[in-house]
C-alpha cells in the first residue's frame, strides 16, 4: 500500500488538531475543575487575603497578625483534599522590608543548630533576641515538621515556614 503526500499531510494535520483539542481540553479542565474551586476554598481560610494555584504551587497572601501555623496547615489540608496530594510548594506572602528579609535569612544557622541539638527553647530565645536587635518582634510556632516564624516590624510582616526534623541529630 502506497501513501500519497496528500494522505500523509492529512494524517499529520488530523494528529495536530487532535493534540491541540486535547491540550485545550486539559487546560480548561484544570482551570474549571481544579484551580478555581481550590482557589475559592483557600480564600475562605481565616487570615487568607488572596490565594492562587498554578503549576502545583499554592500562593497565599496572608493578613497581618494571622496565625501562620493555622493558615499553613489549613492550606495543606484543603489542597490535599482537592488535589489528592500535597502541592509541590506553598508560598506565603507577607509584606516584608529588607531588614526582616535579612533577619529571616540569618536565622537558618540558629534553626539548624536547634534542629541538630534538639534545643528548641534556646533556639527560640536566640531568634527572639536577633529580632529585638533590629526592632522587630517575632512569633515562633513548632509542629512535627515545620517551624513557623512571623517577624513584625512597624507595618511590615514576614512569614517563613521552615521544614525541620524533630530529634535531628545525636546529643553527644
Amino acid at each position: 500500500m502506497k501513501l500519497s503526500a496528500k494522505q500523509v499531510f492529512t494524517g499529520l494535520l488530523a494528529l495536530a488538531v487532535t493534540l491541540g483539542v486535547l491540550l485545550v481540553g486539559q487546560r480548561v479542565y484544570q482551570t474549571m475543575v481544579v484551580q478555581s474551586p481550590l482557589t475559592t476554598n483557600l480564600g475562605t481560610i481565616q487570615g487568607v487575603r488572596q490565594a492562587s494555584f498554578h503549576h502545583s504551587t499554592v500562593t497565599v497572601r496572608v493578613s497581618p497578625h494571622a496565625n501562620l501555623m493555622g493558615v499553613y496547615q489549613a492550606v495543606m489540608r484543603r489542597a490535599i483534599a482537592s488535589l489528592g496530594h500535597a502541592p509541590q510548594k506553598v508560598i506565603i506572602i507577607g509584606h516584608p522590608d529588607p531588614a526582616l528579609t535579612h533577619l529571616a535569612n540569618n536565622i537558618s544557622f540558629v534553626v539548624a543548630q536547634g534542629e541538630a541539638t534538639g534545643q528548641f527553647v534556646a533556639m527560640k530565645h536566640t531568634i527572639t533576641t536577633m529580632a529585638q536587635k533590629i526592632g522587630a518582634s517575632c512569633s515562633l510556632q513548632l509542629d512535627d515538621h515545620h517551624l513557623y516564624a512571623t517577624f513584625t516590624a512597624r507595618h511590615h510582616v514576614l512569614y517563613d515556614v521552615i521544614p525541620i526534623r524533630i530529634g535531628g541529630g545525636s546529643h553527644a
